[in-house]
This record gives structure tokens, sequence and C-alpha cells, in this order.
């Protein structure tokens, strides 16, 4: 059996007797923090305290997915496929008239054919 408590090792044997072994000569006190990072281009460069610094090419990350999009009739579509048809997002449905306007003073007020009417203050333009 073994056991380890702080720094110390230690050995216990099945039959009887035990042996400490002291492993603070292999333990390692690298407490290097980072000491700061730069990108050029697709290189990150990462700095260590004390130590060199290391650098990770992520060029392998960068997308290379440039597609153009176009819009005919009401179909969007990618350069490189697919497409949505944006026919159910339309509601041109509202095609009310006016049906009267009025001039009351600063008030304009407009009256739409199937109801509403919306007034507009004109007095800021007086």
């Amino acid at each position: 059996d073994f056991s380890l408590t702080g720094n110390t090792l230690t050995l216990t044997l099945e039959n009887g007797g035990t042996q400490d072994v002291d492993l603070s000569g292999y333990v390692s006190t690298d407490d290097q923090n980072i000491s700061g990072s730069s990108l050029v281009g697709t290189d990150l460069t990462i700095g260590i305290e004390n130590g060199t610094s290391e650098t990770i090419d992520l060029s392998s990350l960068v997308g290379t997915d440039d597609q153009g999009l176009s819009l005919s009739g009401n179909t969007l579509t990618l350069e490189d496929g697919g497409s949505v048809d944006l026919t159910p997002y339309l509601d041109n449905t509202d095609d009310q008239q006016i049906t009267d306007f009025s001039l009351t003073g600063n008030t304009l007020t407009l009256t739409l054919e199937n109801g509403g009417t919306q007034d507009v203050d004109l007095s800021g333009y007086v």
C-alpha cells in the first residue's frame, strides 16, 4: 500500500514495514503566469513568465465561406446552394385607402377605409 502526505510518499509492505520517500525534489514549483498574448494574422502567441512563448497557428479556424446572396422575386439564395422562400413573411393584404382627411386648426386627421383614424399635430410646422 502507499499514501502521499505533502511531499512524502509512504510505502507500506503487506507483511509489515514501511518506508517514507521524500519527493520534494521532484515537486514542481513552476508558478508561471501568462505574461501577454498577441495575434498577428492567424498566429496567436502566448507569452509565459520566465519561460518560452508558445505560438499557435489558428489558420485552420478561419472560414473561407465567402458566399454571396441574391434575391429573385421572393427567394433569397446562397451562391453555393441553399435558398429561402420569403413569401410567408410578406403581408401585402393591407391595401386600405384613405377615405377622408381633414384639417382642424393645426391637426390633420386621416381616416382609412376599413377603420382607423390618425391625427397628426402640425403645430410644430406652423
